[in-house]
């Protein structure tokens, strides 16, 4: 159960108790206030890189939720949901800012609502959002100790196979070798499983550092002007092994690259080609996991942005599991082995480049995994 970090005292409960009743009347104006300030501050930014979507439950609701006199309930609340407002540290930064601006935005309200009191209503506002950050704080760095955990676990037990398999492998040639009786058709297949469970360690490793840095909020794009569809064809080149082996085709806005090399026409775009790269590998890497024979990808240059969509005839996602798909670590019922980084690292080069993803699906028939583009981001 969540404690106050500093207590309030009975006078200050009952006048938080008086201020969250007068404002209650006042929500609306305050909300656009709020929304102004929050935009000024975030140079413009409304919808997109909000700290908390979500403002009456995050924000506004934090004082008006206290009418009712529950502090207890109201403190454990915060301590609940905190980590669900602050995902991140930009977010839970952001949610700090957020506080402040909703006292300046609130101000003119409380100065006539409270004239004589405006100062000490003041004050124990101020206690109350020391509180309340403190409690977010905590629960932010709890949730931060969660997600480490979890990391470190799904890391190892995917690092675990392909190392055992190199060192069962490994251990069988020198046996046979001392031995004798090993062929050097049976060592060349004997090696090549090693190479490839290497191969499978050093993606890990890769996907893994890059989502960290994404993870980080701290990267810092380098646009330049490039085809998206050379891009596409780069990504698809280097998974074509693996669709080969799968059994799985691959088609480019209609076209198979295997049968047909012909020219398309270049869509360009101004973008952090290596992310982009990185997301279209990544949808494309979890089509050809989950296809049963076809993999389809369209790119439309639609005049202010694109729009790239990667569709598979695999079994679908269940409805439930829709909105789940792109969160950190997080693995279908059922899903294939992985770290559960990769869709959630297209979502978060999507959001550097002022972007969207989102997945459509239905059982039995696959599903379309969409990433839409602005067609220059700016330096």
């Amino acid at each position: 159960m969540a404690k106050e970090i500093v207590a309030l005292n009975p006078d200050d409960k009952r006048l938080l108790v008086e201020v969250a009743g007068a404002m209650t009347k006042f929500e609306e104006d305050i909300a656009q206030k709020w929304d102004d300030l929050y935009a000024k501050a975030r140079n413009g930014l409304r919808e997109k890189d909000r700290a908390v979507k979500n403002y009456k439950e995050a924000v506004r609701l934090l004082l008006t939720s206290l009418s009712d006199g529950d502090f207890e309930g109201y403190f454990n609340r915060i301590d609940e949901r905190g980590a669900d407002f602050a995902k991140t540290k930009e977010q839970y930064e952001n949610l700090i800012l957020s506080f402040h601006l909703y006292e300046e935005a609130s101000f003119p309200y409380l100065q006539s609502s409270f004239t004589d009191r405006i100062n000490l209503v003041l004050n124990v506002l101020d206690h109350l959002y020391h509180n309340v950050i403190a409690l977010l704080a905590r629960a932010y760095f709890r949730e931060l100790e969660r997600e480490r955990e979890k990391f470190v676990n799904i890391l190892a037990h995917d690092l675990k196979n392909p190392l055992m398999s190199i060192i069962g492998f490994s251990n069988i040639i020198m046996d046979k070798n001392r031995e004798g009786t090993l062929s050097r058709e049976k060592e060349d297949t004997y090696l090549k499983i090693i190479r490839d469970n290497g191969v499978r360690i050093s993606t890990l490793i890769d996907s893994t550092l890059n989502y960290g840095k994404l993870k980080s909020g701290k990267f810092i794009l380098s646009p330049s002007s490039f085809d998206l569809v050379e891009v596409t064809k780069e990504a698809y080149f280097s998974l074509l092994p693996a669709a080969e082996k799968a059994g799985i085709a691959i088609f480019i806005n209609g076209h198979d690259l295997k049968e047909e090399m012909g020219q398309q026409h270049p869509i360009e775009i101004s973008a952090d080609r290596d992310l982009i790269l990185r997301a279209v590998g990544n949808y494309l890497s979890n089509a050809v996991k989950y296809a049963r024979s076809k993999v389809s990808v369209s790119m439309q240059d639609r005049g202010e942005d694109i729009l790239i969509s990667v569709e598979d005839d695999g079994a679908g996602i269940p409805q439930n599991e829709i909105n789940l798909i792109f969160e950190d670590y997080y693995m279908a019922e059922g899903g294939k082995p992985g770290t559960g980084l990769g869709l959630p690292s297209v979502r978060m080069i999507a959001e550097l480049h002022n972007g969207k993803t989102w997945v459509e699906s239905e059982m039995g028939k696959g599903s379309t995994f969409y990433l839409r583009l602005t067609k220059k981001q700016e330096k």
